[in-house]
């Protein structure tokens, strides 16, 4: 199926749109009872990492773009998709930031709405986003029940599977949420109206051992950690059908834009295939750049924790990792050995995957698939620096709290 979702559809027109966020929700765990629901692509996370991530969902720009690169940085102004001029808003993060009243939360831009909205409050035309915990560690349980990400994989070390099978349950759990969602939907008499999208940030790697035996998905950048699924359903869509072409979570906004007003705005990265077919030779990209702070003032130093970009088709991609070998490896044993991930990689740590995870860390190039694109058409498809700031942009400061919820959840150390 390669036509314009437009096509597919028997509906008179969209007049609102839900987008629902199922953080660290990797393409091949999509529960079937979600995949029914609609027509279901793969697509290739922006980026790998929340912060960045989100708002390209929303945006329909890559990070290296927006330059949302970290928890304290903000964009310049509101993504159209999130207009209340336009649409009646509403936002749903509590299942993500459960610990935090809504003016502690992390300053991800989608905390530009200046209030939290649930569905049932919303009147048609409506856009309502929620970011849903996903299958986000802790695996199989609600935030608050361990102290942080570190705790949990303290006591569900020493088994591979049995971690494994607690994020198969959790997207079970995420996707039982986003049904109460579209049940809403339902009820209201709403779904013929309405563009239903069920995606994820990122994926998730699960200890497999060619990734080095990782758990976590800030890195290493490979298809278990770009590859999300994307569900289109309502707005008269078929049901349990598959959409061929590969997508880019960039496509998520000019998409949802185009069928609920007719128009895309012009700075954005993806593509609008409601009204276009997919050009199935398209690369897609994937940016992350982790970093931190060190020192103050003149003594500080900006420190790179995971710098990567990468170009992808529906054959394959290639991964180029930035900053020194040095620089790489010392991160990554630091985000392994020390940090919330930790004890689930030293319990089931060998050496093949120890071997593994530093070859991930040394290579300045990585393939992965078989591409039919060649690395140098790749490498002119990827931006050649990331910036951290551009003009209006503006970076905040994280109080205590908001810090330790990000800490709990294993995303700062």
């Amino acid at each position: 199926m390669t036509a314009p979702l437009s096509a597919l559809t028997d509906s008179s027109g969209v007049e609102n749109v839900v987008v629902f966020v199922s953080d660290a929700h990797r393409y091949d765990c999509l529960p079937v009872m979600v995949r029914s629901l609609g027509v279901t692509a793969k697509a290739i996370a922006p980026s790998t990492f929340t912060a960045s991530a989100l708002p390209s969902l929303l945006t329909g720009q890559y990070p290296a773009t927006h330059r949302v690169w970290m928890f304290d940085d903000r964009l310049v102004e509101r993504p159209p998709l999130l207009d209340p001029e336009e649409t009646d808003v509403g936002f749903d993060a509590e299942g993500v930031w459960i610990e935090l009243p809504s003016e502690q939360k992390p300053p991800l831009q989608i905390h530009h709405l200046e209030r939290e909205t649930k569905l049932s409050a919303l009147s048609p035309p409506f856009t309502h986003v929620v970011h849903d915990v996903g299958p986000h560690a802790p695996y199989g349980f609600e935030n608050g029940v361990f102290e942080s990400t570190r705790e949990f994989f303290a006591e569900h070390e020493n088994r591979r599977p049995e971690l494994v099978e607690l994020y198969r349950q959790d997207c079970r759990n995420s996707a039982e949420r986003f049904l109460e969602v579209y049940d809403q939907l339902v009820e209201r008499d709403l779904l013929s109206d309405t563009l239903v999208v069920f995606t994820s940030d990122h994926g998730q790697c699960l200890g497999e051992p060619e990734n080095g035996g990782r758990f976590g998905h800030g890195h290493p950048m490979c298809p278990e950690t770009v590859e999300i699924p994307v569900v289109f359903a309502g707005a008269g869509l078929p049901e349990g059908e598959t959409y061929e072409p590969l997508l880019s979570g960039t496509d998520l906004a000019p998409t949802a834009l185009s069928a609920q007003r007719g128009t895309v705005p012009e700075a954005v990265d993806g593509v609008d295939v409601w009204r276009t077919a997919p050009d199935p030779n398209r690369l897609h990209r994937s940016d992350v750049w982790q970093h931190v702070d060190v020192g103050v003032g003149d003594l500080g130093r900006e420190l790179s924790v995971y710098a990567a970009t990468s170009a992808w088709n529906g054959t394959g991609g290639y991964v180029f990792h930035r900053k020194s070998r040095l620089e790489r490896l010392a991160a990554v044993a630091y985000d392994n050995l020390l940090r919330g991930y930790g004890p689930a990689w030293l319990a089931n740590a060998s050496f093949e995957k120890a071997w593994n995870l530093a070859a991930l860390s040394l290579a300045a190039t990585r393939t992965y698939g078989d591409p039919d694109f060649e690395e140098s058409e790749a490498r002119r498809a990827v931006p050649s620096t990331f910036e951290r700031e551009t003009e209006g942009n503006t970076e905040t400061t994280l109080n205590e709290e908001q810090e330790a919820q990000l800490r709990d959840l294993g995303y700062i150390g």
